[in-house]
């Protein structure tokens, strides 16, 4: 009994001085504030958001539609973090069917401020309904924005803007812009590289049935 008692006692102790896990650094400036644009074809007029870093939703409006912009950041472990930034209206951003978007962070105006250097590896912009619901997205742009390694904090660039065609009359209320970071750079395979590795696999599968 004395023993087990003592075991504990030792536990405790080793647990009350072993290190605490250490809580990464935020990567973008908390308060720091920065640009989100917005265009269609329909539009009169582009909507230009600033806001602050600070995850808390702020409003804006687009030719009367009130759109709320908030972002967060999460600590994805091994040097890695994913930063988001969401935009929120109560109706279709983008009511004209068949209608091109146009969008970009930092565009014309103020990109993320980053505290230090991180490699961008995967950043796409995905579309939601009324529900939450995803209606579209953009697959990874990684490789359209010219200053990804180490990334500059614009998406893709301060004076150039991506485009979705036809997502207008689509219902979207909701518009996410996620960015995966790394310390380190990240290797992604080519498209190219994944269809040929791919099709290898196939041809491998092919022979073997044919053997068997």
């Amino acid at each position: 009994m004395h023993k087990l008692i003592g075991s504990i006692l030792m536990l405790v102790a080793t647990l009350g001085l072993a290190p605490q896990l250490a809580v990464a650094a935020p990567v973008v400036s908390t308060g720091s504030t920065y640009s989100v644009y917005l265009d269609r074809m329909s539009s009169a007029g582009a909507f230009y958001g600033v806001a602050s870093f600070d995850e808390i939703g702020e409003l804006g409006t687009w030719e009367s539609l009130p759109i709320i912009i908030s972002e967060s950041e999460t600590d994805l472990g091994n040097g890695r973090s994913f930063i988001s930034i969401q935009l929120r209206a109560n109706d279709d951003i983008f009511p004209v069917t068949e209608e091109s978007g146009f969008y970009g962070i930092g565009t014309f105006g103020d990109g993320l401020d980053l505290l230090r250097s991180v490699f961008l590896y995967d950043a796409r912009v995905s579309f939601f309904d009324s529900n939450d619901k995803l209606v579209t997205d953009s697959g990874n742009l990684v490789d359209q924005v010219d200053q990804a390694a180490p990334w500059d904090g614009f998406f893709p660039t301060a004076d150039l803007i991506f485009e979705s065609e036809s997502i207008g009359g689509l219902g979207i209320r909701g518009i996410n812009f996620d960015f995966f970071v790394s310390d380190e750079p990240v290797m992604v395979p080519e498209p190219a590289a994944a269809l040929l590795m791919g099709l290898g696999l196939v041809a491998m599968l092919t022979t073997r049935r044919r053997r068997n």
